[in-house]
């Protein structure tokens, strides 16, 4: 995925980065499940082709490297000190944690469905190499819903009724459920916890106003992919990994991702096993979720009275979106009262002791263990490696607070890039590796969906409120939000 001829920079986006972090450092700163294939969607909004997607099974062989680059393998006793709760990534949960820019608390949980959107790794946690060829990714990874959507009405009839509305509990504000309080879904993961529910039942709910806009099953559909496209290229994506970064990918300068190259593997284990997982640093350890802000509910506690899910939404736990997005047109003080964490190596304290339904495969109870491990096993480089062969100065260990003699004087790339981000963003967004990696990566599969917002036969497409569309105006529209 990176050209083949290339060593350093790709582009002159990047170089400026280089110079950036040059200064910076030389100053001492800082299953089976089914996929399917994508629905033909809109040209232009009010305009979709009413066709049904056809599911595929998950292929072997679509996971593979970014980078040609040689597996970083520090011991593992290493990994798991660094990841423990007595080591250096557990977060006191001090107040200071706040991201400088106030960004909504919200963006921690819709980056959460993107990735359940894009990636389903069944294999269970392992220490030893793990043969990507062997891997398959049970999701499609194009941003076309089918974590909500399955094979459709005629291959899913559970998930919708008979006019094509995805179903909900009654009232709307919870997913439908089965007599023992589990969720019907296509993406079971999107019932982990109370508040990727909820972003799960206002994206289905957004397809259902499209309905009662007189839109068949197949164009709400689309419409609503396009929407939630839009929300992805337009407001998520410039948060975390910063416009420059977004601007330079839709416009080919960052060459990391090859999307025009038949030959290179659709999913890169440095995005979805590294990169990807910087939204474990914005987890707080409680939020406010309804009216009463004075009230927050811990992710996850001992005693279950917690935001984890596979049960039904207590009416209290019922979000009002204000706390979690900017709205537009309400009247709540803002920024919404839930700000997410920094970008940074710290993990709140609730990911240290992860409940079974977080982990159904066993392992390690703490996520940080669990990420560091499986960056081992999948063979990623190190995170100095990767900026090098990006053309940028690396951060040492020492800059990055990882002190362990153990790593020889690299770092895992999971661990470099939440540093990268603290050292040279303050942990308001990704850092220059960060960034390029995760822009570069989603903007290329928006890119690579024939059908997407991207493609330029929906070069004239304008989402219903016009191009300011944003997420809390898909909230509006869902119809959870006012």
């Amino acid at each position: 995925m990176v050209n083949g001829n290339a060593h350093g920079l790709r582009s002159q986006h990047l170089a400026g980065v280089a110079l950036a972090t040059a200064l910076l450092t030389s100053c001492g700163g800082g299953g089976d499940s089914p996929a399917h294939t994508p629905a033909s969607r809109a040209t232009a909004a009010g305009a979709v082709a009413d066709v049904e997607p056809q599911l595929v099974k998950p292929r072997p062989g679509t996971f593979g490297h970014l980078f040609n680059l040689p597996a970083f393998t520090p011991p593992s006793a290493a990994l798991n000190d660094l990841g423990s709760p007595a080591g250096p990534m557990f977060d006191p949960n001090a107040l200071d944690d706040n991201n400088p820019n106030r960004e909504p608390a919200g963006f921690t949980y819709l980056g959460q469905f993107i990735d359940h959107d894009m990636t389903l790794d069944r294999r269970p946690l392992q220490d030893s190499p793990v043969p990507l060829n062997e891997l398959e990714n049970s999701r499609e990874p194009n941003l076309n819903l089918d974590s909500v959507y399955g094979g459709g009405p005629t291959q899913n009839p559970e998930l919708f009724d008979s006019t094509g509305r995805v179903r909900l509990s009654a009232g709307g504000r919870d997913l439908l459920r089965r007599a023992d309080g589990s969720a019907v879904l296509f993406e079971g993961r999107n019932d982990e916890n109370m508040v990727v529910a909820q972003v799960h039942v206002a994206i289905a709910r957004f397809h259902n106003a499209m309905i009662d806009r007189g839109m068949t099953y197949a164009q709400a559909r689309s419409a609503t992919i396009l929407h939630y496209q839009w929300v992805v290229l337009h407001d998520f994506l410039p948060r975390v990994a910063g416009q420059s970064n977004v601007t330079a990918a839709r416009n080919g300068e960052l060459g990391i991702y090859d999307v025009n190259n038949p030959n290179k593997k659709v999913m890169p284990v440095e995005f979805s096993v590294a990169a990807y997982r910087f939204g474990h640093s914005m987890v707080r350890r409680a939020y406010v979720l309804g009216a009463n802000q004075g009230v927050a509910v811990q992710v996850f506690n001992p005693d279950g009275n917690d935001l984890r899910g596979g049960r039904p939404i207590p009416a209290a736990n019922i979000i009002q979106w204000s706390n979690f997005f900017t709205i537009p047109g309400t009247t709540k003080p803002q920024p919404p009262v839930n700000v997410s964490r920094k970008i940074d190596p710290l993990l709140s304290s609730g990911l240290f002791t992860l409940p079974p339904i977080a982990i159904p495969a066993g392992g390690p109870v703490v996520l940080a263990q669990r990420n560091l491990i499986r960056g081992k096993s999948y063979g990623l480089p190190s995170g100095q490696a990767v900026a090098r062969e990006l053309g940028l100065t690396p951060l040492t260990n020492a800059q990055i607070g990882l002190t362990d003699a153990r790593f020889n004087g690299e770092a895992p790339l999971w661990f470099y890039l939440l540093a990268e981000a603290q050292v040279t963003q303050n942990g308001a967004r990704l850092g220059p590796v960060g960034g390029a990696i995760v822009a570069d990566v989603l903007v290329g599969l928006l890119k690579k969906d024939k059908t997407g917002v991207l493609h330029p036969s929906n070069k004239n497409f304008k989402p219903i409120t016009g191009t300011g569309f944003r997420m809390g105006d898909f909230l509006k529209i869902a119809g959870v939000a006012s």
